[in-house]
């Protein structure tokens, strides 16, 4: 079963290494919100949903309902929430951040690392300013960065398969 799940996580990241269009990035984003899940180990104690919330804006409109709708995340049931500003966030899984303001920004991965979240964001310089996982588009191929510290930080174990396809930082701003 592991064997099969990272060939599929293998292959999926062959075809992001492929050129793509917008919104096939937007497409390949939401996907891998629910992969990044599968190599994430949060503390014990967790709620019977998975549950992803976009703070901001939601630039996947509604792709990620009609992906998860009827999928298990680490076999539970996906909730999908969308919080305009930090106090709406609550308990989630993952935070998907699109917050353009520094500060605003700064205080959403101060409250994910407070509470075991998984920060995600296409925000350059996010990994390096404290956010666990920063996907780039570069010459329309994917880039993972990971914040190693970070995630550590926040009390998640980010999985080896994960690591060896991303640019691991260390040691960086908190």
């Amino acid at each position: 079963m592991r064997r099969r799940t990272l060939l599929s996580f293998a292959l999926s990241w062959f075809f992001l290494a492929s050129p793509l269009a917008s919104e096939e990035e937007k497409k390949l984003q939401a996907v891998f919100i629910g992969r990044f899940a599968s190599y994430v180990e949060w503390p014990d104690g967790r709620r019977e949903r998975f549950v992803i919330t976009l703070l901001d804006d939601n630039p996947f409109g509604n792709l990620l309902g009609e992906l998860y709708h009827d999928k298990r995340i680490n076999g539970k049931p996906v909730e999908l929430r969308h919080a305009r500003r930090l106090e709406e966030v609550g308990e989630t899984d993952i935070l998907f951040i699109t917050v353009a303001n520094f500060q605003a920004r700064r205080a959403a991965i101060e409250y994910a690392q407070k509470n075991g979240i998984l920060t995600i964001s296409e925000i350059k310089g996010f990994a390096e300013n404290g956010g666990i996982i920063q996907i780039d588009f570069v010459e329309q191929r994917v880039r993972i960065k990971i914040n190693y510290d970070a995630a550590m930080k926040s009390g998640l174990k980010i999985g080896a398969p994960l690591l060896s396809i991303a640019t691991v930082l260390r040691g960086e701003k908190p």
